[in-house]
């Protein structure tokens, strides 16, 4: 610092001592004798002579101060002052231990510009009087000092901006100016709903409320949290700080109304809170869903479903509850409209263990089925008829095909490891036409004469296996009963 640099800053200070002397002189609550005129260069025992104690402590002439460019000034018993080549010495009667030393000019202008009273009356809102010396050394060619009420900070490519004590206590969680976030480039703003207060830095932001303490939001997470309306949209305020070192180089953070997770590859979303709970119940992101690459989004459901898709799935919130649908059998539903195909909403979640590795899952009308060979609907009726077999564990075993319509009048039909599943008309719906069971020994007699479009027609009841190990089962043509691979 010059001296003609800090020889404007010693005009300037005796100009902010009058005009909050001034000020002090006009306060209605304050006698006069509070506040004596200014004595210049007398009073040497006002301070306690800690202006001369820490120009010693700093090398005196020496020092990082340099030389005394005039004698210390007090304005009656609240504060005294020195100026110096290189800086300025101050002391307050409200912070009566030490005198602290500014060494920044622009540390000083915007001391002084946020209310620093110069040793007069406190300016309500004001950063208050010093508590610490400048200190610089700091990347980027920083300085800093800290106050009363907040910090003021400086670099080389940002200017000397203010940060309140609430907005501090974020910043300094995650490591300062050394920290993710950088430098302030904004002072502290308040009055946002429900008091809170904000602050933009060079890398992302820091956002205080009561309700919610100080937290850090950056990078994408933070550009979709603006995208939504900041604290004013649906999401409030943040929780918790971005947190990062995630799978496949992700992050996230968790606000007042659900959540933001980012990577790579899907990209900053929001969360609906009611999807959070199940997400996180199968492992966040280093479960079977991985990160959401959906916003949360209304479904057909008449009671106001919501769903989100996710990497490895999709979870949905219905009437009957909110369900995971992974995999290749969220992939199966959606080929045939999600909700709105012919299957409906999910009524469990996707299960697996089954027999041969096999997953599942139930839906309003039908249900799912992964095997090894492909995946697979079961609708209506067909289902029902498969299920009171015992579903895989039965003489069908797992489903080879999807439920297939469009047949003679109308009918449908599905096949099974160990048969098939047929019904004389459309299957789905509470009122889908009832299906029988052809056990496989019964349907390839059956398909010999040509399937439902032969003689026989559609099954009317299942395959019936008799005392003496014969198959037998009734159709609308007739009667078939099987021995051994021979038709009787």
């Amino acid at each position: 610092m010059t001296t003609q640099v800090w020889g404007a800053r010693r005009l300037l200070a005796g100009a902010v001592a009058g005009l909050a002397l001034a000020g002090a002189l006009l306060a209605p609550d304050r006698a006069l004798a509070e506040q004596p005129a200014p004595v210049a260069a007398a009073l040497p025992g006002v301070d306690g002579d800690r202006i001369e104690a820490k120009y010693a402590a700093l090398g005196g002439p020496s020092g990082v101060l340099g030389a005394a460019m005039g004698s210390k000034t007090c304005s009656g018993l609240s504060a005294c002052w020195q100026d110096f080549e290189n800086g300025i010495l101050y002391w307050s009667a409200l912070v009566p231990s030490a005198a602290y030393a500014f060494t920044d000019p622009d540390v000083f202008d915007a001391w002084q510009s946020h209310g620093s009273g110069f040793g007069a009356v406190p300016v309500p809102g004001g950063i208050g009087e010093p508590t610490s010396d400048t200190f610089c050394g700091l990347p980027d060619g920083g300085c800093g000092q800290h106050f009363q009420s907040g910090s003021i900070y400086v670099s080389a490519t940002t200017a000397a901006v203010r940060v309140d004590t609430a907005i501090r206590t974020g910043w300094a969680a995650e490591g300062w100016e050394r920290g993710a976030v950088g430098y302030p480039t904004t002072d502290t703003f308040c009055g946002l709903p429900g008091d809170g207060c904000g602050q933009h830095f060079q890398r992302g932001s820091v956002y205080w409320s009561p309700a919610t303490g100080s937290r850090t939001v950056r990078g994408a997470i933070k550009d979709r949290w603006a995208g939504q309306g900041w604290e004013n949209g649906a999401l409030g305020y943040p929780t918790s700080s971005t947190f990062c070192g995630l799978r496949d180089g992700g992050c996230g953070q968790h606000f007042q109304g659900g959540s933001v997770y980012w990577s790579p590859a899907s990209g900053a979303r929001v969360l609906a809170p009611e999807v959070v709970g199940r997400w996180a119940g199968q492992g966040w992101e280093n479960g079977a869903l991985g990160f959401p690459t959906s916003e949360p989004f209304a479904t057909a459901d008449w009671n106001g479903g919501r769903g989100q898709h996710f990497q490895g799935g999709s979870v949905y919130q219905t009437r009957a509850g909110t369900f995971l649908v992974l995999g290749s059998i969220r992939d199966r539903w959606g080929a045939q409209g999600w909700e709105r195909g012919s299957l409906g909403n999910p009524t469990s979640d996707t299960f697996c263990g089954l027999r041969d590795g096999a997953c599942g899952q139930h839906f309003d009308w039908g249900s799912i089925y992964r095997t090894r060979t492909g995946t697979f609907t079961v609708l209506g009726s067909v289902k029902t008829a498969w299920a009171q077999q015992g579903w895989e564990h039965g003489a069908l075993g797992l489903p080879t095909s999807d439920t297939f319509c469009g047949l003679r009048n109308g009918g449908c039909g599905q096949h099974f490891e160990g048969g098939s599943v047929y019904a004389a008309g459309p299957v789905a719906g509470w009122r889908g036409t009832p299906a029988s069971v052809v056990l496989r020994a019964v349907r390839d007699a059956w398909a010999a004469r040509g399937w439902e479009n032969g003689y026989l027609g559609y099954p009317v009841t299942g395959t019936s296996v008799l005392s003496d190990g014969s198959f037998s089962q009734r159709f609308q043509g007739g009667t078939l009963r099987v021995r051994n691979g021979r038709v009787y």
